[in-house]
């Protein structure tokens, strides 16, 4: 209560010497204060397909400017990818000089796909990152519940530039696509993960990535009742502010199939105001940059 008391009377003197209307209530007092300190933050999830093809348009030669163009045009503050390798994001981060980028291979150091974060580097100041592997020994290259090749996840937490009292710590990973076991136990470990750290330092939490599960399958629905049962993991599903039909589906294999459900994600923990979600079906005469739909995500984080 006294904290409270506190509060509210430093916002009072700022509203006199701002001339704000003081016959407002504590919760509308602060409100308005929390709106005009919201800071702005914009988020990508973007699965951009990794260099299978050597030739064709699909090729990863000939997509990466367009990818680099998209996300110059969308201005995400925060990317998180999936299936790129250590020369995709050499190749990409030469275009992107605004980003700064952190992740490892699943297959230890350099090796194999990412899941590589880029972040604004005018905007966030990295604090610390770390990838780890979704199996039974997550501080080492592994696989585990019959998945059918290593998956992982990378974290990073990030201050904003002048304010080092405000944290975002993301969650970046690509669930495996044949495994039922091996999503919900990798979500589980996700989220003990996300537990361990908040003990150390809170921050807002943003959970991205690709599920390889829609909406309503049984991956998304257990890892909801595990959710459940640990309360200070509450996240929310950006699409929860729309029907999953309006949506549509995220993957859609270079042919810019609308029709269906996603399976690409952004999650955030009740700290991050959503204003708006979409899947950005950008193309450039009929070519795609990838064969997923980048998702985005706009939400205000209260300074």
């Amino acid at each position: 209560m006294k904290k409270r008391l506190n509060l509210f009377h430093s916002i009072i003197n700022k509203s006199k010497n701002l001339n704000i209307n003081t016959d407002l209530s504590l919760e509308q007092t602060i409100s308005y204060f929390n709106a005009q300190n919201a800071e702005a933050l914009k988020v990508m999830s973007f699965n951009m397909k990794r260099n299978y093809f050597s030739f064709g348009q699909n090729s990863w030669k000939n997509r990466v400017e367009l990818i680099a163009n998209l996300i110059d045009l969308q201005q995400p503050d925060v990317v998180g990818t999936q299936e790129l390798t250590a020369k995709n994001l050499n190749d990409l981060t030469k275009l992107l000089p605004n980003y700064d980028v952190v992740g490892q291979g699943r297959g230890g150091d350099d090796k194999g796909e990412y899941t590589a974060i880029f972040y604004r580097k005018d905007k966030f100041k990295l604090k610390d990152q770390e990838t780890f592997w979704l199996s039974a020994t997550p501080n080492k290259p592994s696989r585990a519940w019959f998945a059918l090749c290593p998956r992982i996840c990378t974290t990073c937490t990030l201050e904003l530039q002048g304010n080092t009292k405000r944290f975002i710590r993301i969650f970046n990973t690509h669930l495996d696509h044949l495994s039922f076991l091996s999503r919900k136990n990798s979500l589980q470990l996700i989220s003990s993960k996300m537990q361990e750290k908040n003990l150390q330092q809170e921050a807002s939490v943003l959970l991205m990535g690709d599920f390889n599960a829609k909406p309503k399958s049984k991956t998304i629905k257990a890892w909801y009742q595990d959710l459940s049962t640990k309360t200070n993991n509450a996240l929310q599903n950006a699409y929860l502010q729309c029907d999953y039909s309006d949506i549509g589906r995220s993957f859609h294999g270079f042919k810019g199939k609308i029709k269906g459900m996603p399976i690409d994600y952004i999650f955030a923990s009740s700290s991050l105001d959503l204003q708006r979600v979409s899947l950005c079906r950008d193309s450039i005469n009929n070519r795609y940059p990838s064969d997923h739909y980048p998702v985005l995500a706009q939400y205000m984080l209260s300074c």
